[in-house]
């Protein structure tokens, strides 16, 4: 048995599918120095911040930029409950066991929450309950951005995740070979002892997994110097984060430096994440630094596609895609009787973390709702075989 066991970011997302980032109202309420406020392009803010910002009513302002009363949908969003949901959805071993630790609030958006959550086919089971507000984050998505590829804008309102610290974890959270610790910026008490729980993780033996996501509070609260992440990284396995975060964290200038940062601190193994640009990998004492292409079938099968889409969760179905891959190799090598974490092969992780986060770009929405078992992983088929065959054709095999 693999027991992946996870906490972090979870939250309802309310996504706008259709806001103009070159419009004025959007271009007048973008930020204009790190941490004010203001609206930041593929980053994060927090309603509360964001209304102070622009001096009005929070629910007045998303009206006015989003251009809509109301949003094009609701659903189930957060780096840590989105991948965990897709690799339950997707795997093909049924001794791997999939949990998430969260907080729900007791409104309409907890119990909207729950009800995605069983459609996705997803236990509730160790969501705790709260009196303060759901956790939610309102998604501004310009889908012609960057040239066709889309963009997507946050604004985050904390709620019961500003009470959830590690003393609200199960009991038995670390009783698992895999632990996931992700997003947890948007979840402070957490975040603001990873170094403890990364720690206990290795400990008990697990194989340790971070993952971030734009560290607002520290931002603002910072000033441009670095972001606390944790003190020793050799109590984590893998830390997977993309450019921008890679660079705020370390305080390098460049993703290669930032890389060397984490990985010269101890940290096993590092992949960055580049938006349309190459994905970086690289595991500590082998000699090799990777970079995966993304997908050019995708882009083929988005640039066709008239029904609504949009980039909201692609990065965050990458990530499950890698703990589908990791967690089957885990379960593997267990078998073989080898040492746990040993011999993983992050460039498997990553070409399942591409196909993954490909199927995210052709919906609107970062879960993929299935009538059936099995039909993600279906969906995902075409997608592992044609970047298999971009992959051969770059290197000529």
């Amino acid at each position: 048995m693999i027991r992946v066991n996870a906490t972090g970011c979870s939250l309802v997302d309310n996504l706008y599918g259709h806001v103009d980032f070159s419009s004025d109202i959007y271009r007048k309420l973008t930020t204009r120095n790190p941490g004010d406020g203001g609206l930041a392009t593929g980053g994060l803010v927090f309603a509360e911040a964001f209304a102070d910002f622009a001096a009005g009513d929070y629910k007045q302002l998303l009206a006015e930029v989003a251009s809509a009363g109301e949003p094009d949908s609701s659903n189930i969003g957060g780096p840590g409950i989105v991948p965990v949901i897709h690799a339950h959805q997707v795997k093909q071993n049924p001794d791997i066991r999939y949990r998430f630790a969260g907080v729900l609030g007791r409104d309409e958006n907890g119990r909207r929450f729950t009800g995605l959550l069983r459609k996705a086919g997803f236990s509730s089971g160790d969501y705790s309950e709260s009196n303060l507000p759901t956790p939610s984050t309102d998604v501004l998505s310009d889908p012609n951005f960057n040239g066709g590829r889309g963009e997507r804008t946050f604004i985050n309102t904390i709620g019961a995740a500003g009470a959830y610290g590690p003393e609200s974890l199960p009991g038995d959270f670390f009783d698992a070979e895999f632990l996931l610790f992700g997003g947890t910026a948007l979840v402070p008490p957490i975040h603001d002892n990873l170094e403890m729980l990364c720690r206990r993780g290795r400990k008990a033996g697990a194989f340790v997994m971070v993952t971030t996501v734009f560290d607002f509070r520290n931002e603002a609260r910072l000033q441009g110097r670095p972001w606390p992440l944790v003190d020793d990284y050799s109590n984590i396995d893998l830390l997977v984060t993309d450019r921008e975060e890679a660079l705020k964290i370390s305080g390098e200038a460049t993703t290669e430096a930032a890389m060397n940062w984490f990985l010269g601190r101890g940290c096993r193994g590092v992949v960055v994440t580049q938006g349309a640009d190459d994905v970086l990998l690289e595991q500590a004492g082998r000699s090799e630094r990777s970079a995966m292409p993304t997908c050019r079938y995708a882009d083929e099968v988005v640039a066709s596609l008239t029904k609504k889409r949009d980039t909201t969760g692609c990065g965050d179905n990458f990530v499950g895609g890698m703990i589908d891959s990791l967690a089957h190799q885990l379960a593997h090598q267990m078998a073989d009787g080898s040492d746990a974490g040993g011999k993983l092969n992050l460039k498997e992780a990553v070409i399942s973390g591409i196909a993954a986060g490909s199927v995210a770009l052709t919906c609107l929405g970062g879960v993929y709702y299935e009538d059936k078992p099995g039909q993600k992983f279906n969906a995902m088929k075409p997608y592992f075989e044609a970047y298999r065959r971009e992959l051969g054709e770059q290197t000529g095999e």
